[in-house]
Parts: C-alpha cells; structure tokens; sequence
C-alpha cells in the first residue's frame, strides 16, 4: 500500500502469517473497545489514533514494542528514486529523524489495516462480519 503523509511518499507490505499473529495478540486488547466505532463509521481510524496512542502509552514497553517494531519493519519511505527502509528492525531504530509518534502510528495503523483488516471484520460481535462457513 503507497500513501502520503507530511508531503512524503511511504509504502508498507503486509506482515508475515506469523508476525500478524504475534501483533494481533497484543493489538486485540488495544483497539477492542474503538471496534465497534470504528466499524459503524462512528470513527476514522485517523481520528481514532490519539485514542490509540494513549492506549499503547499504557502498554508495557515490550508489548508496545511487539506491535510497532514488524509493523515499522515493513514499511519504506520514498528518497528520490528509491524506497527506504524507516526502521532498522537489528538497531530498532527509526531511520528518519523528522517522524514524530503521530506519523508512526500513522504508519502502524496502515500496516496492521493492510494485514489484519480481515482479521479484525471478521471478530465476533462485528457489526458487519459474515457467518464463517463450516
């Protein structure tokens, strides 16, 4: 997925099987209470960010970072003709000195919609998740 965010270019991939797995176990909790909102339209997931940014504030610092660092992993940022990576998942660090919390959790929230939005439509009490076959 490419988008624009402060006047650059950014592309994310999804998450592997496995680190979808790993950040939708800790994700669950944070966005649980803003689902339903959210899934009615009540909400946008940009005006839900200051919501879930005081929730990840509460995380412990490696929940926390369970969820931002595979999700910053698979993102890039455009420099002239190539895209580079924004974060350095061997140093955890951020590759740009200019991000501040709000882009990356702009960031994060567009790869965890990319890589769970199925996941989390399909939880149970979704206002618009179909039957699962059997």
């Amino acid at each position: 997925m490419e988008f624009e965010l402060k006047g650059k270019q950014y592309r994310t991939s999804a998450l592997g099987v496995f680190d979808q797995l790993k950040v939708s176990r800790k994700l669950l909790p944070v966005i649980a209470d803003m689902l339903g909102e959210l899934k009615n339209g009540e909400t946008s997931l940009l005006d839900a960010l200051p919501k879930i940014a005081q929730t990840i504030a509460a995380l412990k610092d490696e929940d926390c970072d369970a969820i931002l660092f595979p999700c910053l992993a698979v993102a890039r940022r455009k420099q002239g003709n190539h895209w580079t990576p924004v974060f350095d998942p061997s140093s955890d660090t951020l590759m740009f000195d200019d991000l501040e919390l709000m882009d990356v959790l702009h960031i994060v929230a567009n790869v965890v919609g990319e890589s769970l939005g199925n996941f989390f439509h399909d939880l149970p009490g979704s206002v618009t998740a179909a039957p699962s076959p059997l």
